[in-house]
């Protein structure tokens, strides 16, 4: 199965326990039984959001943060960042989600974002990460 993980899937892994924590923990520790599709854009925004926001710092230093993203570098096998498309989200921040995986042929988008969520053509279609947790046994 081929995977977009939304980088609010990665923030939250990365400050709290719980699905995304299970979910990203697994597929960088080899176990998973799904690919994460993953392009420079996408790891710039984790990167961005980890290491920038000051109010993240109460529950993961710059360091911590640092090193979490370096290691998704090191596993993640990176795509082209996808050619823009129109505009099909409340949030148009979220369309190079749905040109990335829509270019590989995802199965499916994980999201915390409810703009991903409450998304009408849902083409791949978009679960929560707990929603991916359940359907797929992923971890």
């Amino acid at each position: 199965m081929l995977v977009v993980l939304d980088a609010n899937v990665f923030v939250s892994a990365a400050i709290q326990r719980g699905a995304p924590h299970r979910i990203v923990d697994s597929w960088l520790g080899g176990a998973a039984d799904f690919e994460v599709l993953m392009c420079p854009a996408l790891l710039d925004e984790i990167r961005e959001v980890l290491t920038t926001r000051p109010r993240l710092r109460k529950w993961i230093s710059v360091e911590t943060a640092t090193l979490f993203v370096d290691s998704i570098a090191t596993v993640a096998d990176l795509v082209d960042d996808p050619e823009a498309i129109a505009s099909e989200t409340r949030d148009p921040a979220d369309d190079y989600l749905i040109a990335l995986a829509r270019s590989h042929d995802a199965d499916v988008i994980v999201s915390g974002g409810k703009d991903l969520l409450e998304w009408q053509s849902q083409r791949p279609p978009v679960v929560t990460p707990a929603q991916f947790e359940r359907r797929n046994d992923a971890v």
